[in-house]
């Protein structure tokens, strides 16, 4: 593809946005960047690109030059009902994902693109299936809403710095999915559909119909397995093939050899991995060669990933939890996977204003729980609520909690998924998680 001569203007300078002003301009195009913000503070961003015009999106004038734009490229936090894109769309000027602008400029004739997405599970199946892949010896892209943008990898391979691979493995958000006007998987999965991004979204049904883009264009010969997309499943109409996966009994159902290589836990796991082995099935990937890979995959950073530990306990960084559904499904996959073993439940965070009560969402959990560690913001509240419910102490930090653990003697679980975000003591989810394991490290280490 060529854009020689035409004007292309990126919404959003973020890291997809970036690559999209630096492919769309190898392409031949005259760019232009728009981002929120103060010009002069995110420009000093593209200076590595020559020749971008910069607009500010609060600019009056933003309106008129996107409308005499060839074709506008939307990143996935830009909305394509912003006012300012409304005269574009009249005007039926292409808007445009970065993954769509990618897919147009590179040759796929020979290779396999696999397509995923869903409200959860998502980063886990890709990164699945890239081990799997990769340890069957086969060259794997993995990106989309994870990693590297496809306008990167797209650009590398025009500059001849990289080969195409053999199969392309794609997270896709329902962002992405709603500005794509060519793109087409081979095979493509929707994991599971449940209530999310209401600041988008009015409806969850719009949010789903956006989720189900992902397979337009595919044919009648072609796949795409689905989980559990609940009351949304009857609006599901694609032209392709709809093959519903079950979540298995077990790792030996899927293939014996997993019993002893598989190390995530949980019945939301299993279902995971079943989709990342059939759609590898599906493209003809033979994902057995890839097992022995498997051994050293704990789980993606902070996901309920597994941590290294004392003998007697299964220590589990979920770090990312941020609400009581993450933790709630956390705790039903350690009983899951650990059905005789006492959890020790590590929550606490950022009070939100709203939902914060625990109340009786542990309830089901009781004769799980051995004790519940409460820490910082939340866990003040937390604490007062349930004395009488678990045994529980209020610790002022994490590392407290980390100090009172190690006197734990029995075989028992340690679960940190905190249900609350972490600004109250650290800048993002990522920051805690790196504290959670620098503190096992340290008092919990083998």
């Amino acid at each position: 593809m060529s854009l020689q001569g035409k004007k292309v203007t990126v919404i959003g300078v973020g890291v997809s946005g970036l690559a999209s002003l630096k492919l769309a301009q190898a392409l031949g195009a005259t760019i232009t960047a728009v981002n929120s913000g103060n010009v002069d503070q995110w420009a000093p961003k593209l200076a590595e690109l020559k020749d971008c015009t910069t607009i500010g999106q609060s600019d009056p004038k933003l309106s008129r030059a996107l409308a005499d734009s060839d074709l506008i490229v939307l990143s996935p936090g830009i909305a394509r009902e912003s006012s300012f894109l409304e005269e574009s769309l009249e005007k039926n000027i292409p808007v445009i994902s970065e993954i769509e602008l990618a897919y147009r400029s590179i040759d796929l004739d020979s290779t396999k693109v696999i397509s995923v997405t869903g409200t959860n599970g998502k980063t886990t199946t890709v990164t699945i299936i890239d081990i799997l892949a990769r340890g069957a010896g086969k060259e794997v892209f993995l990106g989309g809403n994870i990693g590297t943008p496809l306008a990167t990898y797209a650009l590398e391979i025009l500059e001849k710095r990289r080969s195409i691979a053999d199969v392309i493995i794609l997270e896709l958000s329902s962002f992405q999915l709603e500005s794509m006007v060519s793109f087409k998987s081979d095979v493509a999965a929707v994991l599971n559909i449940s209530e999310n991004h209401g600041e988008r979204y009015n409806r969850v049904l719009d949010y789903a119909l956006a989720k189900f883009h992902i397979t337009d264009r595919m044919n009648q010969n072609e796949k795409v397995f689905i989980g559990d997309l609940g009351v949304f499943e009857k609006e599901f109409h694609p032209s392709c093939e709809v093959v519903k996966l079950h979540t298995p009994s077990s790792l030996g159902s899927i293939d014996p050899s997993l019993e002893s290589r598989f190390h995530l836990i949980g019945e939301h796991n299993l279902s995971n991995l079943k989709f990342a082995t059939t759609l590898l099935e599906s493209v003809g990937v033979n994902w057995r060669l890839g097992i022995e890979t498997l051994s050293n995959f704990h789980g993606v950073s902070f996901r309920l990933q597994k941590r290294p530990g004392k003998t007697n306990l299964k220590i589990f960084n979920d770090a990312k939890s941020t609400n009581w559904e993450a933790t709630l499904t956390a705790l039903k996959a350690s009983v899951f996977s650990y059905p005789n073993l006492k959890i020790n439940l590590i929550l606490g965070g950022q009070l939100r204003g709203h939902g914060d009560e625990l109340g009786s969402k542990l309830d089901e959990y009781k004769e799980n729980i051995s004790r519940l560690y409460f820490y910082g913001e939340s866990g003040k509240l937390l604490f007062n609520e349930s004395g009488s419910k678990f045994n529980c102490e209020y610790f002022k930090s994490l590392d407290e909690v980390i100090e009172c653990i190690k006197n734990i003697s029995e075989t028992e679980v340690v679960l940190f998924s905190p249900a609350f975000p972490s600004f109250d003591l650290y800048k993002n989810y990522i920051k805690r998680g790196e504290h959670f394991d620098k503190l096992v490290n340290e008092y919990l280490a083998p």
